[in-house]
């Protein structure tokens, strides 16, 4: 199976996560800027897409949305799964994948129920140190087991 990953990174965390699962599964990852031209990258090779997106009130990045509405696939075949770093609060987690599962199906994609999510250092103590290195073992599990 052909994989890619592509993500959106504020502080690094989510960035993290993604060079480790394109580490696991020996495949490329993207990284999305509001700088990057989103037509430059095409998805035609791949049948699985790995998406990489930080959380902020129930929401992908701002990058991510973007490249999400941009998507233009004529194939419907496509498999997408995400992943997200987050800070821990209430069910931000779940609104943002419902949110992603939203955009995706608006394009005839598939996105996977099955999403990784890892806490990431804030501005609180709580959650320094993260992503840490279990949290990054994990993303490689799910990776594995998504494919």
């Amino acid at each position: 199976m052909n994989s890619i990953v592509i993500y959106s990174t504020k502080s690094g965390n989510t960035e993290k996560v993604a060079l480790e699962i394109a580490q696991e599964l020996d495949c490329k990852a993207i990284k999305i800027s509001k700088e990057l031209d989103f037509s430059t990258i095409s998805l035609k090779d791949f049948d699985l897409v790995f998406i990489g997106t930080w959380v902020r009130g129930g929401e992908p990045s701002p990058n991510m949305r973007s490249f999400l509405k941009q998507l233009n696939l004529e194939d419907n075949n496509k498999r997408f799964a995400l992943f997200m770093t987050w800070a821990g609060g209430g069910i931000s987690d779940v609104l943002t994948f419902k949110r992603v599962k939203q955009l995706l199906e608006s394009k005839n994609q598939r996105l996977l129920d099955d999403y990784y999510k890892c806490l990431g250092k804030t501005f609180r103590f709580a959650r320094r140190g993260h992503p840490n290195t279990q949290d990054l073992v994990d993303a490689r599990k799910w990776a594995r087991k998504s494919c």
